[in-house]
């Protein structure tokens, strides 16, 4: 007998060592300064797309560059990975992010800036979950894994980055940590 693995789906982590003592000073005076935008956000902040010419940036711009062109070369092509467009969340006490996925780019991610306990974890969702659903009705299971699950959670931790699919749908867990703030950058590759 043998099982092959046949339709597999990569998330890609890695932790950087990036100042984010600098990288939350530029969040919170970004949020003071600016206004934002609602897209997949209930509640909190999403910046609009940031400038992608700010020297604060060029650090992480350099590693998201750097570390997508590396999982790029893994399941799409060798072609490099350039940063297409960034952005900033803050989440307060139960704000979160709806399911949504990120057309129009390779690879999508997060990198998380302030992650404070029970700060709310990112989720992914299997492409095929309507189907599954269907199934465990009719074959209810006690043990999820990697074949059978609908979801698949990553914890927010500071200094990490997530890529995954832009095609991947996903959500954010609330933010459950009454006096602290989540800080993220989501952005998108090509």
């Amino acid at each position: 007998m043998s099982i092959h693995d046949i339709f597999k789906v990569p998330i890609y982590s890695t932790q950087l060592n990036l100042d984010i003592k600098k990288l939350q000073s530029f969040c919170n005076e970004y949020q003071q300064n600016n206004t934002g935008r609602i897209l997949s956000n209930v509640g909190g902040y999403q910046s609009n797309d940031l400038l992608l010419n700010d020297a604060s940036l060029h650090p992480l711009i350099k590693e998201i560059n750097t570390h997508s062109s590396k999982f790029a070369k893994e399941f799409i092509n060798n072609n490099e990975q350039f940063l297409s467009n960034m952005w900033i969340n803050i989440s307060l006490y139960k704000d979160t992010n709806r399911s949504h996925n990120h057309p129009f780019s390779d690879i999508s991610g997060v990198y998380y800036v302030k992650t404070p306990d029970d700060c709310g974890n990112i989720v992914f969702e299997h492409p095929a979950k309507d189907v599954f659903s269907y199934y465990f009705r009719k074959h209810p299971t006690k043990e999820f894994n990697e074949y059978n699950s609908m979801f698949w959670s990553k914890p927010a931790v500071e200094n990490n980055l997530y890529l995954f699919p832009s095609w991947l749908n996903h959500f954010v867990d609330p933010n459950l940590n009454k006096t602290e703030k989540r800080i993220s950058f989501s952005f998108n590759t090509l």
